[in-house]
C-alpha cells in the first residue's frame, strides 16, 4: 500500500512539475476533515511550486495555488495558522509575500512529521522559507523592510 502511495506522488509531482495546471484547483471545497487530509499532497504540491517559480510567472497559475492552499488552511482541522504581528511585520501587509508566507506555514506543518509545531516554530520555519525565498533575485519579489534586514543579517 505503502509503494502504491508512493508511485501515485511521484506520478503526480512529476504530472505537475512539467505541466503545472492549477485551474481545475479553483473550485475546490474542503467539507470534511478526510478531505483536508487527502488534500495535504496537493497542498505541499502548490506550495513547492510556488517556491520553486519566480513571482512573476505563470501568474494564473500561481493565484490558483494560493487559493487552493488558503481555502485548505482555513478548512483543515488538524491545523492552527496564527498570522499575527509578527507575520505582519514580515511581510508588511504586502499581499504577495503575506501569500507567500501562509504558503510557507502549510509547508512547514505538512512536513513536519515530529509532532505539531508551536506557533513560533511555525513563524521560524515559514520565515526562514520566504527570506531564502526573496533572497534570490531570479524570484522577481521585493523584500519587505524586515526581510531586507533579515537578509543583511545573514551575509
Amino acid at each position: 500500500m505503502k509503494k502504491n502511495i508512493l508511485i501515485v506522488l511521484i506520478t503526480l509531482t512529476t504530472t505537475m512539475s512539467f505541466g503545472q495546471n492549477f485551474s481545475e484547483l479553483a473550485n475546490a471545497e474542503f467539507k470534511s476533515k478526510e478531505s483536508c487530509k487527502a488534500a495535504e499532497s496537493q497542498v505541499l504540491i502548490c506550495a513547492n511550486y510556488l517556491f520553486s517559480t519566480p513571482a512573476d510567472q505563470a501568474e494564473l497559475n500561481r493565484l490558483n495555488a494560493i487559493k487552493y492552499i488558503m481555502k485548505w488552511m482555513e478548512a483543515t482541522p488538524d491545523y492552527t495558522f496564527d498570522i499575527g504581528e509578527k507575520a505582519m511585520k514580515l511581510t508588511n501587509g504586502e499581499t504577495d509575500l503575506l501569500s507567500l508566507y501562509m504558503a510557507a506555514m502549510s509547508k512547514a506543518v505538512i512536513e513536519n512529521t515530529g509532532g505539531k509545531l508551536s506557533s513560533d516554530e511555525m513563524y521560524n520555519q515559514s520565515e526562514k522559507t520566504l527570506v531564502n525565498y526573496c533572497a534570490n533575485a531570479n524570484n522577481k519579489i521585493k523584500p519587505s523592510k524586515k526581510i531586507k534586514q533579515l537578509l543583511k543579517e545573514t551575509n
